[in-house]
């Protein structure tokens, strides 16, 4: 089986991040200019919570009906099954293999609203949205099999790859003391308008 080669597909509804603390995904695409608060929650309203960034500014999201919320936690490779639906951001190596950098496992309420598909992202690396067939441990490292569309695309799992399991928690579970990522837009009266927040699991 071969890698195939990235090709770019525009934006997607889908912003993946690779660092640790900060990974947070953006699942629907939201009209209008991007905005984002990352720290702990400060306050929780019925519609609204407040974000204290590590800045020392505190930043208050409105939150509407579309709003989802995401629980992430860590988990080791091999709590990704068949069939699972994954969002894997990786490097493109000089000999053409592609080397994860981070993986995300989404939740079945994912499914029809991210599309499979492989693109370049702004950073360089490669994100690939695929249906896994097939998760392999090899004696030389970790390699990762997903079905994308009538083919396949091949990937190395190294160890110092971070895996998260994604899962929609009610809003209402909210709590002061969180560690959030909130993505969104900005209304019109330029006050953050939360599309996805992502909750670190504690």
């Amino acid at each position: 089986m071969n890698n195939q080669h990235a090709r770019s597909a525009g934006r997607t509804g889908l912003a993946v991040a690779g660092a640790a603390l900060v990974l947070s995904t953006a699942v629907f695409a939201a009209p209008g200019p991007a905005t984002q608060a990352e720290g702990t929650i400060a306050a929780v309203e019925p519609a609204a919570v407040t974000v204290a960034t590590s800045t020392g500014t505190q930043v208050r999201v409105v939150m509407t009906g579309d709003t989802v919320v995401i629980r992430r936690r860590t988990v080791p490779l091999e709590d990704m099954k068949p069939n699972d639906f994954v969002g894997v951001t990786a490097r493109r190596e000089a000999d053409g293999s592609l080397t994860a950098i981070s993986i995300n496992i989404f939740p079945p309420e994912f499914r029809g609203r991210v599309r499979e598909a492989q693109f370049v992202m702004d950073t360089g690396n490669i994100m690939t949205n695929a249906m896994v067939f097939q998760n392999v441990r090899a004696v030389l490292g970790r390699t990762l099999y997903l079905k994308l569309g009538d083919g396949s695309v091949i990937i190395a799992v190294p160890r110092d790859a971070q895996v998260f399991r994604l899962t929609i928690m009610p809003v209402g579970e909210l709590r002061p003391g969180m560690r959030v990522v909130v993505r969104g837009t900005a209304g019109s009266d330029g006050t953050p308008v939360a599309v996805t927040i992502t909750v670190d699991a504690q």
